[in-house]
C-alpha cells in the first residue's frame, strides 16, 4: 500500500476508535436504571456550556428539571459520570448525617503544581483540610468579625464619603456596580488580609487590584482550569506542575505576608486582622471567647460549624498564612461582589422593597447621629430587613449555584421508585443549589424576589434543608460571617449616602454571560450615583 492509502485508512480507523474511546463510559447510568441526562460524544453533558447554549450551572443541573420526581440523577462530566442530588433531604444526609463517605470537594489541588491554592481549604482534602478547617474556625467567630468591623467600616465609610464628593464634583457618577464593588471589595480585602491600605477607585492601576484580578479570574485558561479540576485527576495537575493561580501573583502576595509579618514582631505591632490572627494561630493563641456565644447568629443564612475548633499544633507557614489570606479574597471578593450587584438590580426593579430598607437605614443613620455613635456590628446584624433583603439575593441568586463532594466511602443511595445504586469511592455528585432554591415546591413563586420570605411571619415555614448559600455540613463556606458582614456594610453605606437610578446602559432585563463560570452579566450592572446628602458622622 502507498502511503496515501495507508493515510486514508488510518485517519478513519483512528477517528473511529477516539469515537468509541470518547463514548465508552456513557452506559453508565443504562446499566444502573437511573435517569440521566443524554451526553455528547467526549464533552458528556458539558456541551451547552462550551457551545454558549447554556451557563455552567444550569448545563450541569439539568437533571434537576427533566426529572422532577427522582430524588438524583446521572450526569457526564466529559466522560466522568455522576450524580446529580435532587433532594434536599438527602443532600442533608450526605454532607451532614453521613459526611464521613462525602469528606472531600472533588476539585482537590496537589502543592506540588500550585504551592499556594493547594493549601486553600476549599482545594485540600483529607487530614490536611480537616486540620485547617479546625485550625481556622476560631478566626471568623462574631468576636472575630466584632473587632474587624471597624477596620471595614471605617474604610466604607471613608471610600463612600469620596464618591460623594467625585458625585457632587461630576453631577452624579454614571458607574457599572461590578467594577466598583470589585475595588471596594478588593480594598477592604486587602486591609483584611495584608493590613495593606489603599484605594483602588482612584487608583485602579495599583499592583494589589491587578494581583487581585488575577487571582478572582474565573474566565478564560484560568476558568478552564478551574473546570477541569473537577473532572481530571489530581495526578494530572501534579504531574504537569499545572499552576492556577498565576505565579507572578501568589510570589507577590507571599512576598507582602512575609515583609508584614516580620515588620509586626519587630516592631510589636498589632492590628485585628487576618494575619494578626493567623500569626496567633501559628503560636497557639487563637480562641474561642465568651462573646462567641451572643454574637453566633448572623442573620437567615448563618451557618453551623460542625467541626471542634482546634489550635493544637498549628504549624502555620508564611506560605500557609498567605495561602489562607489568598483564598479568602478569592472566594469573598467575588461573592461579596455578587450579592451585592444583583440586591441593588433587584432593588431597582422593585421600589418597594428599596423604599423599605431605605427606610431602615436611615432609621438607623438618625439613631447613630443622636447618641453620635458610629455603625457598630451589633447595631448591623439587629437590621432585620437588610438581612431579609440579603437572604432573599443569595436564594434568588446564589453566587455558588452549583456545588460537589467525591465520595471518599462507598454508599448507597435509594430513588423514589425503589431503585437503589452505590455510589463507590472516588465517584462526583454535585448539589444544584440554584435550581433548590428556583424550586415552587419549596419557594411559591420562586422567581419573585420577596425578601417577606425571610420575615419573622414567615421564615419558619422555610425548609433549612432548601437554603444552602454556603453550602452545608462541616464543609460549608468557613468565611461566610465575613461575607455577610461585609455584603450588609456595603449595602448600608451605598444607600446612605446615593440614590441608585437606572440609566441607558442598564439593561432591563439582566442578560447573563453564559459563557462564565461565575454568575457575571453580559452589560453589567450600570447605575447613576446621585447624592442623597452629606453623610452623618
Amino acid at each position: 500500500m502507498t502511503s496515501l492509502e495507508w493515510l486514508l485508512l488510518l485517519v478513519p480507523t483512528t477517528i473511529y476508535f477516539f469515537y468509541r474511546w470518547s463514548v465508552a463510559t456513557f452506559d453508565y447510568f443504562d446499566k444502573r436504571g437511573v435517569p440521566f441526562v443524554k451526553p455528547v460524544p467526549l464533552l458528556g453533558g458539558m456541551w451547552n456550556f462550551f457551545s454558549g447554549k447554556m451557563h455552567m450551572v444550569d448545563a450541569g443541573s439539568l437533571g434537576y428539571e427533566m426529572f422532577p420526581d427522582s430524588r438524583f440523577s446521572g450526569f457526564f462530566a466529559f466522560r466522568k459520570p455522576g450524580y446529580l442530588i435532587h433532594d434536599p433531604e438527602l443532600v442533608k444526609q450526605i454532607t451532614i448525617k453521613d459526611f464521613d463517605h462525602f469528606a472531600d470537594h472533588t476539585n482537590v489541588v496537589p502543592i506540588e503544581a500550585d504551592p499556594v491554592l493547594g493549601r486553600a481549604l476549599f482545594f485540600t482534602e483529607g487530614t490536611r483540610w480537616k486540620h485547617g478547617r479546625s485550625g481556622l474556625s476560631p478566626a471568623f467567630t462574631g468576636s472575630k468579625m466584632r473587632n474587624m468591623f471597624a477596620l471595614l467600616s471605617n474604610y466604607t465609610e471613608g471610600a463612600m464619603g469620596r464618591l460623594v464628593d467625585d458625585a457632587r464634583r461630576d453631577g452624579g457618577l454614571e458607574l457599572e456596580m461590578r467594577d466598583l464593588f470589585q475595588k471596594l471589595g478588593n480594598d477592604v480585602t486587602t486591609s483584611l488580609s495584608f493590613g495593606v491600605e489603599i484605594d483602588s477607585v482612584h487608583n485602579p492601576n495599583n499592583e494589589f487590584m491587578r494581583r487581585g484580578k488575577e487571582l478572582i479570574a474565573t474566565d478564560g485558561i484560568q476558568g478552564l482550569k478551574f473546570l477541569l479540576l473537577t473532572v481530571l485527576p489530581k495526578s494530572f495537575f501534579r504531574t504537569l506542575r499545572i499552576r492556577i493561580f498565576p505565579k507572578e501573583a501568589t510570589d507577590f502576595y507571599v512576598d507582602v505576608i512575609s515583609k508584614t509579618i516580620k515588620q509586626r514582631e519587630e516592631h510589636n505591632i498589632v492590628r485585628p486582622d487576618f494575619i494578626h490572627l493567623l500569626v496567633q494561630g501559628r503560636k497557639n493563641e487563637l480562641k474561642m471567647e465568651q462573646a462567641d456565644d451572643q454574637l453566633k447568629s448572623v442573620g437567615f443564612s448563618t451557618v453551623e460549624e460542625h467541626l471542634q475548633s482546634s489550635t493544637e499544633n498549628s504549624q502555620y507557614s508564611d506560605l500557609d498564612i498567605t495561602a489562607a489570606a489568598a483564598s479568602f479574597f478569592f472566594g469573598g471578593l467575588e461573592t461579596t461582589t455578587t450579592v451585592i450587584c444583583f440586591a441593588l438590580y433587584e432593588m431597582s426593579q422593585n421600589p418597594n422593597v428599596k423604599q423599605k430598607l431605605q427606610a431602615e437605614i436611615d432609621q438607623v443613620k438618625e439613631q447613630l447621629s443622636t447618641t453620635d455613635s458610629k455603625l457598630s456590628y451589633e447595631v448591623l446584624q439587629n437590621m432585620k430587613y437588610l438581612d431579609m433583603v440579603v437572604s432573599e439575593t443569595l436564594r434568588r441568586w446564589a453566587p455558588l449555584g452549583l456545588t460537589n463532594r467525591a465520595c471518599t466511602k462507598p454508599y448507597t443511595i435509594e430513588d423514589n421508585n425503589g431503585t437503589k445504586v452505590t455510589i463507590q469511592v472516588g465517584d462526583l455528585i454535585q448539589i444544584p443549589i440554584q435550581s433548590i432554591h428556583r424550586d415552587h415546591r419549596f419557594y411559591p413563586n420562586p422567581y419573585k424576589f420577596d425578601p417577606e420570605r425571610f420575615s419573622e411571619e414567615n421564615k419558619a415555614n422555610i425548609n433549612r434543608s432548601a437554603f444552602l448559600p454556603f453550602g452545608s455540613g462541616p464543609r460549608n463556606c468557613i468565611g461566610s460571617r465575613l461575607a455577610l458582614m461585609q455584603t450588609k456594610c456595603f449595602l448600608y453605606y451605598t444607600l446612605a449616602n446615593f440614590e441608585l437610578e437606572l440609566c441607558p446602559k442598564t439593561d432591563v432585563p439582566i442578560k447573563l454571560n453564559k459563557r462564565s463560570v461565575s454568575l457575571d452579566t453580559l452589560s453589567g450592572f450600570w447605575f447613576r450615583m446621585v447624592p442623597r446628602g452629606e453623610m452623618k458622622k
